[in-house]
């Protein structure tokens, strides 16, 4: 494999700050990366993410002697007030950690309530009925306990100053708030919370923040509608998994297992036609990995709203996570004097699935690691729904058989098969599909590349987002 260009510094820090720091803001993010500027090197530790707030949050923790799991929560925590329309604490977690040489992953995906039922032949789409147990805090505990060093209450500090004061609306957020303002308008918590003008507040949020740690037995867990009941909250439980791993072009590419879909991008690097010979500017070398993506995958939803973060300390400790609402604003249901928006995973069962209890048989979230000899050598992952696994085959058939830098292959043009045919952004050889509806579509990826000169970190320039280190 190619070595990725030496790059800028991007902003780093020359020492730790305070544990307890909070970053100011507003904070300008780091300029987007476009294609032929390579991504930025860190000698120690690095933290990417759709988000500057959030990347600040997890390299304040890197740089005052946190671990990586350490930073990975405190990113996702200013992501679940920043980033609402695409993941929260009403959302599941998936996650893979790397620490001391094992690899691990925790599954925290929610189960239907006791008392579901649908109403009609139909699975909805958003509303209550959308809706199972989240697990993102289930998952968030889970992590701390086995590898971390701060307490997910002291972690929750920056995210309770941004929900009380209120942060700056992103771009992303600000754009898919406008096409999503209809499914808002139907809850009226949603409503006051999200289509007001300003700084974003959530008085609420902060509070169930203050309460973090009680999460399951609290106001969400006695508040949120039916057909929920406390004891649907009280059962929930994060399950640590082995990631799957395969072989190829001499890496160990890993995944999550089921009920992750991460699973697939194996079993479609099993069966891709060569690259050799072929290059990103030819159709062919599309086609092929197209082949290979619809040999081991026909579901291919359109939608799919995530957050993909990662994070590597200077121990050499790497994490990979995937943390989301489903679909954009989730099930549009905020849980009364909580904050609390719930997503709508449920969306994906198939009507003879949905049942009381039920855990969702194929899960979307698929966060992602490939080793080189033995340690982590690419973090990585998406958002974009069942599209995750079509970015993994792109952005490995770039860094890996093209030789390209990290920053680049993530700014690339991609491809998007649905159900309906191909979506292509511009840039790419003639594919015969349609201009992509909107850039989210493409997904928001982020990378760490572990390079011989240093951690190569690149976040998704269709993000609002910053890959940061020191």
């Amino acid at each position: 494999m190619a070595e990725p260009l030496q790059g800028s510094t991007g902003r780093g820090v020359e020492s730790a700050p305070n544990r307890h720091a909070i970053p100011d803001f507003p904070i300008s993010p780091l300029r987007p990366y476009t294609r032929g500027m390579p991504a930025p090197v860190f000698p120690h530790a690095a933290v990417a993410s759709p988000h500057y707030l959030a990347s600040s949050a997890g390299l304040a923790v890197l740089a005052s002697g946190g671990k990586a799991v350490d930073a990975a929560v405190a990113t996702n925590l200013v992501l679940a007030v920043v980033y609402p329309q695409m993941c929260g604490l009403g959302g599941d977690l998936f996650a893979m950690v790397w620490y001391e040489g094992e690899l691990s992953g925790l599954n925290s995906s929610g189960r239907l309530p006791a008392a579901a039922a649908l109403e009609g032949d139909k699975v909805p789409r958003t509303g209550i009925r959308s809706a199972t147990v989240p697990g993102a805090v289930a998952g968030w505990q889970a992590l701390l306990e086995r590898y971390g060093t701060r307490s997910l209450r002291d972690l929750a500090a920056p995210p309770i100053r941004y929900a009380r004061q209120g942060c700056p609306r992103a771009p992303g957020l600000n754009r898919i708030t406008k096409a999503m303002t209809p499914l808002l308008e139907r809850d009226a918590e949603a409503k006051r919370i999200y289509l007001g003008e300003g700084p974003l507040v959530q008085e609420e949020l902060a509070e169930t923040l203050e309460e973090i740690d009680n999460f399951y037995r609290g106001a969400v867990a006695k508040c949120a509608p039916g057909p929920f009941s406390p004891k649907d909250f009280l059962s929930h439980r994060a399950e640590w998994v082995a990631p799957e791993r395969l072989e190829w072009m001499g890496l160990d590419v890993c995944a999550m297992p089921p009920n992750s879909r991460g699973h697939l991008a194996l079993r479609a690097l099993e069966r891709l036609e060569p690259l050799e010979g072929l290059t990103p500017a030819e159709a062919e070398w599309h086609q092929r990995l197209i082949r290979a993506v619809r040999s081991v995958d026909r579901a291919l939803s359109p939608s799919g709203d995530t957050i993909y973060l990662c994070v590597r300390d200077e121990r050499g400790n790497a994490v990979s996570l995937s943390q989301s609402l489903s679909e954009a604003f989730g099930s549009g249901v905020v849980v009364p004097g909580t904050g609390v928006l719930l997503h709508s995973r449920a969306a994906y069962f198939k009507p003879h699935e949905y049942l009381p209890g039920a855990r969702l048989p194929a899960h979307t979230l698929a966060p992602a690691l490939a080793l080189r000899d033995g340690e982590p050598h690419l973090i990585f992952g998406t958002m974009g729904g069942e599209s995750q696994v079509q970015v993994h085959l792109q952005l490995l058939a770039r860094l890996v058989v093209a030789g390209h830098d990290v920053g680049d292959a993530i700014a690339a043009p991609r491809w998007r098969i649905t159900r309906n045919g191909l979506w292509q952004e511009p840039g790419l050889p003639d594919l015969g599909g349609s201009p992509f509806p909107y850039p989210d579509l493409a997904g928001h990826a982020h990378a760490i590349l572990a390079g011989r000169d240093g951690l190569h970190a690149a976040f998704d320039p269709r993000s609002d987002g910053a890959a940061v280190g020191y």
